[in-house]
């Protein structure tokens, strides 16, 4: 008999870790982007994306207290990870929702989740420019309706810790599946650093 963990637990069991008594567990949106050549988006490639090339702004590194989320319509933290790009937003949730997702997943893959005070929430997956699949993390038993559900194996595998009542957390399993697919990890750690940003005003349609 093996020992071995089902994939993700570990990640699960981190991010349950995170969220308890902490100030994420209330509003976020946290976005991946994984490159199919390899070479992470720049600073004004993301610009162009979230914006739809609308006049955005490329600010120094700051850190998360400046509280840079309140200088535009939009703002998101930057960083990365080898050649992962790794997007946050506080009070907003422009990188998860069309256009912006399939935008950003442009000669890439992109993944986020997004979820506010109310629990209004989403997880989705954009691949090539193309929008694939979004579903609510809180109801797992209706993602099986999802006809591109298989092109994202992670999320399926992740399923039974979505079950929110089972005493499961979703918003732990939606980030775990996130790392599990990318490999980006959203730590405390993760804001302790200073980090560029973005802002601009709404971003446009089409």
């Amino acid at each position: 008999m093996s020992d071995e963990r089902p994939a993700g637990v570990d990640m699960y069991r981190h991010y349950r870790r995170l969220l308890k008594d902490n100030w994420l567990g209330e509003a976020i949106c946290w976005t991946v982007v994984v490159p199919n050549d390899g070479i992470p988006l720049t600073l004004a490639e993301i610009g162009e994306r979230v914006s739809g090339g609308t006049s955005y702004e490329i600010h120094e590194k700051a850190s998360f207290e400046d509280d840079y989320s309140d200088e535009a319509d939009w703002a998101m933290l930057a960083g990365q990870s080898g050649s992962v790009t790794e997007l946050f937003e506080y009070n907003g949730c422009h990188g998860t929702y069309p256009p912006t997702l399939p935008r950003l997943s442009v000669g890439a893959r992109a993944y986020s989740v997004y979820w506010n005070v109310n629990a209004n929430n989403r997880v989705a997956f954009a691949a090539d420019g193309e929008l694939l699949l979004m579903v609510d993390a809180m109801y797992p038993e209706e993602w099986a309706q999802e006809p591109n559900l298989t092109r994202w194996p992670e999320l399926v595998a992740m399923a039974p810790h979505f079950k929110w009542r089972n005493g499961k957390s979703w918003r732990a399993a939606a980030l775990a599946t996130i790392e599990l697919t990318t490999g980006a990890r959203l730590s405390l750690d993760w804001f302790d650093q200073e980090r560029p940003y973005l802002t601009s005003q709404d971003p446009v349609s089409g």
